[in-house]
């Protein structure tokens, strides 16, 4: 494993969920829902609640996650995050002082961009954030997601040393006894994520928030949409006792 990069390595993690080579998250989401035309059982990657299964009617004219717009504008992205008040949840300079919500600041583009995306198509379960995105257009998504990413993470939550290193173990080279896979290989060592990858950044991510999130990922069945469903098998064999520590580490990353 140490032989390849981080890239191919999540690679690998995404194409044993089936297999073979994965289509993108949103053709997957859609083939499935466009061929059916019926209710779909959707799961999707999270950002506030990150994996939600919800009863979805395929809605025509196409792929609604699939976003068109022109170069990002981040400065119009600052004016629309205070135009929708996303302060009062997530905080000044979109960074939270809330353990159960998430901090955008810092956040990968494509990541954010997939979730305000998923919300304004009901895909995604939040009423909030499903009527804060409603009426969203395209570039209001591009340009907020930019702005988001202009801004640096919030700062570490206070976390118990002893938990802390064990989960700073655990990210850093997992645990191949047991097999559990280290979390920096698609993380990175800084926990920021890959924009190109559509991989989130978890730096400092708020603590009650990435424990939900971390167990919806583990508890859920198996789908075929990759980023999900390599986290759900990432997290298999995590007890509670790791996921507690994985949490005092990721929550409390950089000072």
């Amino acid at each position: 494993m140490n032989s390849l990069s981080g890239e191919a390595v999540c690679a690998a993690v995404r194409r044993r969920t089936v297999g073979q080579r994965f289509p993108s998250p949103l053709e997957v989401m859609m083939s499935r829902a466009i061929r059916r035309r019926l209710p779909a059982l959707v799961v999707l990657p999270l950002a506030a609640g990150l994996i939600g299964a919800v009863a979805q009617t395929a809605p025509p004219g196409g792929n609604p996650l699939a976003l068109t717009y022109t170069a990002p504008d981040a400065a119009r992205g600052q004016a629309l995050a205070g135009q929708r008040e996303c302060a009062s949840c997530h905080g000044g300079g979109l960074v939270t002082t809330y353990p159960g919500l998430p901090s955008l600041a810092g956040q990968q583009p494509s990541y954010l961009r997939l979730q305000l995306a998923a919300f304004r198509a009901k895909l995604r379960p939040n009423d909030t954030m499903q009527k804060v995105a409603a009426d969203l257009k395209d570039q209001d998504i591009a340009d907020l997601a930019a702005y988001a990413a202009t801004l640096t993470p919030g700062p570490a939550w206070k976390a118990d040393d002893a938990l802390r290193a064990k989960g700073m173990a655990l990210f850093m080279a997992g645990d191949g006894k047991r097999n559990l896979m280290a979390c920096v290989i698609c993380h990175g060592a800084n926990g920021r994520g890959d924009d190109r990858l559509g991989v989130a950044s978890i730096t400092n991510l708020a603590p009650e928030y990435a424990q939900r999130v971390l167990h919806e990922f583990k508890d859920a069945p198996g789908f075929p949409i990759p980023h999900p469903d390599a986290m759900r098998i990432v997290l298999k064999d995590y007890t509670q006792a790791d996921l507690d520590a994985m949490v005092a580490y990721i929550s409390s990353m950089t000072p």
